[in-house]
């Protein structure tokens, strides 16, 4: 029986790994990939940090053009912005939409974004890999 080129692969290669050179790739493969998660995390941190630097440019727009309250769209945005980052802050930020308040809160976000962005540099341990199985240690009697 010939197996076609793309042919979906079978059941049993995926439920059973082989030997222990298998499972070691198998381990770093998932490594590799935790990796990858790793790094999208800390440009999902970065993008915060854009982000309410965009809303506080934004705020600094309003004041310019001499608004008393943020507009409801800003408004709703920074509440789920800083809803994101904390619910204390959020909390704090109450329903008063002046922008002088809204942007000192916004200041105590940017504040634990960046406490979380030095959090996510720090040198952690690497997990360490078993290469090959611990060996049952055989009693003599």
């Amino acid at each position: 029986m010939r197996r076609a080129y793309n042919a979906p692969m079978q059941l049993s290669a995926v439920e059973h790994p082989g030997g222990p050179l298998e499972r070691t790739c198998a381990e770093l493969d998932l490594i590799r990939r935790a990796a990858a998660f790793q790094r999208e995390r800390e440009l999902r941190s970065r993008r915060r940090l854009r982000e309410s630097d965009l809303l506080l440019d934004l705020i600094e727009q309003c004041r310019l053009r001499g608004y008393r309250l943020l507009p409801a769209q800003l408004w709703t945005h920074i509440v789920r912005f800083v809803g994101s980052v904390d619910d204390a802050l959020r909390d704090d930020l109450g329903i008063n939409r002046h922008p002088d308040h809204v942007s000192e809160i916004l200041f105590a976000a940017q504040e634990e974004l960046l406490r979380e962005a030095i959090e996510e540099r720090r040198p952690r341990r690497a997990p360490i890999i078993p290469l090959f199985a611990p060996r049952a240690v055989a009693t003599a009697g």
